[in-house]
């Protein structure tokens, strides 16, 4: 199971703060694919973070069994 961890606007716009996915071995580009279809994500900007380390939302990684994406919208502050 992947966890999936979603924040700001990004939490708001899928309507949930985290969910579990199943899909072991697709790369991220993939499973990102999926996601921003699935809760309309594409009008949003957002960092994507494996493990919490930040990542090319366009890598090739593959995702496995217990590891964790995060959703991060931009933050500002001051």
């Amino acid at each position: 199971m992947i966890q999936v961890k979603y924040f700001g606007v990004i939490a708001e716009a899928a309507q949930r703060d985290s969910e579990n996915i199943a899909e072991n071995n697709m790369t991220l580009a993939q499973v990102l694919m999926e996601l921003s279809t699935r809760h309309s994500l594409g009008d949003y900007h957002f960092q994507v973070a494996i493990n919490r380390k930040i990542v090319s939302e366009d890598s090739d990684q593959v995702l496995s069994d217990g590891d964790e994406i995060a959703f991060l919208p931009p933050f500002s502050g001051g």
